[in-house]
């Protein structure tokens, strides 16, 4: 997976969904266990998407209604700050998974994550490859636990630079557990 990737993506997606970005608590140890969640989404395509400008949601017109689902398990809330995007993934519970994609927007590929940064409840990025040179990102933001709302960005990409932007999908969700 490139290794730019994860940062410079990160930065666009939330200019387009954004969050409240606190970080990671500081601390050696994992406290207490996130509870498992899944996310119910109805996505759409982002037509008019410009990385140069930071633009509203009001902004962008969108193509189509997909349903799109994900499946986030219960892990250790983590008490360190996130790996450094240039650093080896950590490894990823194979229960992470697409688990609704009747569209297809997310086929492509292989079906296991390579890189999961689970920050709940300010953010999840996540990373699959699709091809040696690209990977679909998807990144959960604006999380709101007592509504059980959340939005989501998916693109594929080798960087923020290349990014697809015929295939840029964007959403809300609906948060079933956590």
């Amino acid at each position: 997976m490139p290794k730019l990737i994860f940062s410079s993506l990160l930065a666009f997606a939330m200019l387009h969904a954004p969050a409240s970005v606190t970080g990671a608590t500081g601390g050696a140890s994992y406290a207490e266990m996130l509870p498992a969640r899944t996310l119910h989404c109805t996505l759409a395509r982002a037509l008019n998407l410009d990385p140069s400008r930071a633009q509203s949601r009001d902004e962008i017109q969108y193509e189509g209604s997909f349903p799109f689902s994900l499946h986030l398990p219960s892990i250790p809330k983590r008490q360190t700050p996130p790996p450094d995007p240039t650093s080896a993934p950590e490894p990823v519970d194979p229960a992470t998974a697409i688990i609704n994609d009747p569209a297809g927007l997310a086929k492509d590929g292989k079906l296991a994550f390579d890189r999961v940064i689970d920050l709940w409840p300010v953010r999840v990025e996540m990373a699959r490859s699709i091809s040696p040179a690209l990977s679909r990102i998807i990144i959960i933001s604006d999380i709101d636990t007592s509504a059980g709302s959340a939005n989501l960005f998916m693109a594929p990409a080798a960087d923020a630079a290349s990014m697809d932007m015929n295939k840029v999908y964007l959403g809300s969700c609906r948060i079933v557990g956590g």
